[in-house]
């Protein structure tokens, strides 16, 4: 709901605070909140506002733009078994420059660091000639920035490039424990995807620069033995952090690869419905700790179990909670990395077309007016509230060949079968 800035009140049935953030109710029960507090929350006069009810209680945000996916190119110097390449019958192609500084004079002002581009989508990024480029007119404009890449192309000159840049972070995918796992899945690149960690590694000791590093795997039954190793390997470097996605499986063959069935049952299927409910303490993770920890795993079917985590995942769009859309190499904005493509996924033993939705083009409009969009707000009012049919839980049925139409007869996209927004999937 947009914020009415004459009286700063909004419809909600509650109310808050003064200029000290006491809560308080007007006599009309609407919630009135001090200009003081919602310039320390970030919210501005323009700003739609998100009421959400939680566990905490009421938490009150800005719908705004926070961080943009964008594809510098489809083209990629890998030919991985998991990729959605696998599923789909789309162009290869790379961003112009003069698309790209459409995109940054388009994007809203958010202030230094407030705003992140994560250099990603559906090819290698440092494959565009003019990639770091790229990051620099971003960073020229305070703006945050990420990559998320195979390594391959990150030799010590790259990796010394991102830090005097300024990149926040950077994502090295590194599918395996080992060369003969990550082989199975991406079919060469393990020791060049390792030397990446080390040169980056080596890049950031020689500066003050804050960059996170870390490493990324898509878990699948070939590989998952070996994830372990890579556990020890972001342990023994001290990387900041580990990711450990499931796989979207594009073909049939790849369907007997993921590790998701029985979580994928599970999520439809509501926190008070796990007896008995389990609460635990912090506890050391040691050999005196393994039959609880089996024992934990081994009645909960699925982990995290549904019983500790209280469903924080299930039927939750990260990208229309958290301010989130994705940019294609040719300029299509979408809601979300998942719909910025057509392609082939294979869920419930059965075929299914993923159609590519977009809200606006950067080369017609400025992000910023998408973004405020009534079509792309619509979805994003949609993508919260979730109201979509348990698909997962029914086992595949017509209307799940397509993300056209479901059994609620909800408008496209449909999202009752997004393995992200059960927490299956992970955005990096």
């Amino acid at each position: 709901m947009a914020m009415n800035n004459e009286d700063n009140r909004l419809p909600c049935g509650a109310v808050v605070r003064d200029e000290h953030d006491r809560l308080v109710v007007d006599e009309a029960g609407r919630l009135v909140i001090s200009r003081s507090a919602l310039d320390r929350a970030g919210i501005g006069p323009a700003d739609d506002v998100l009421c959400e009810f939680g566990p905490d209680g009421l938490r009150l945000t800005a719908d705004r733009l926070r961080k943009v996916y964008v594809e510098p190119t489809t083209r990629c110097n890998l030919d991985c078994a998991v990729c959605v390449r696998r599923g789909w019958q789309e162009p290869e192609g790379d961003m112009p420059l003069e698309r790209y500084a459409r995109l940054l004079d388009g994007l809203p002002p958010a202030g230094p660091d407030r705003l992140t581009l994560a250099f990603s989508g559906f090819g290698e990024p440092l494959v565009h000639p003019f990639c770091l480029q790229m990051m620099r007119d971003a960073r020229a404009r305070q703006i945050r920035v990420e990559l998320i890449t195979n390594g391959l192309l990150l030799d010590a000159g790259a990796a010394r490039a991102l830090v005097e840049i300024g990149v926040a972070q950077v994502t090295v995918s590194v599918d395996g424990g080992d060369a003969a796992a990550h082989g199975r899945t991406r079919g060469n690149g393990f020791h060049g995807a390792v030397r990446a960690v080390h040169a980056l590694l080596e890049a950031r000791l020689h500066t003050r620069r804050r960059l996170a590093l870390g490493v990324a795997a898509v878990a699948t039954r070939s590989n998952a033995t070996s994830l372990p190793s890579l556990l020890e390997f972001a342990t023994d470097l001290r990387l900041d952090f580990v990711s450990i996605s499931n796989l979207v499986p594009h073909t049939d063959e790849m369907s007997h690869e993921t590790l998701w069935e029985r979580a994928a049952w599970a999520s439809v299927f509501r926190a008070p419905s796990w007896r008995p409910r389990l609460q635990m303490g912090r506890f050391d993770a040691s050999e005196a700790t393994r039959p609880l920890a089996e024992a934990v795993w081994g009645r909960g079917l699925t982990y995290p179990v549904p019983s500790l985590d209280e469903a924080a995942w299930r039927n939750r769009c990260r990208f229309a909670h958290d301010g989130m859309c994705a940019v294609s190499w040719d300029g299509r904005v979408t809601p979300c990395l998942s719909l910025l493509h057509s392609h082939a996924e294979h869920i419930n033993s059965q075929a299914r077309s993923v159609h590519a939705y977009v809200v606006g083009h950067i080369d017609e409009r400025p992000l910023s007016a998408i973004w405020r969009g009534p079509s792309f707000r619509e979805f994003r009012q949609r993508a919260r509230a979730f109201d979509f049919p348990p698909c997962f839980h029914c086992g595949g049925c017509p209307f799940t060949e397509t993300n056209d139409e479901d059994c609620y007869r909800n408008p496209a996209p449909v999202c009752g079968e997004c393995l992200w927004a059960q927490g299956i999937v992970l955005c990096p």
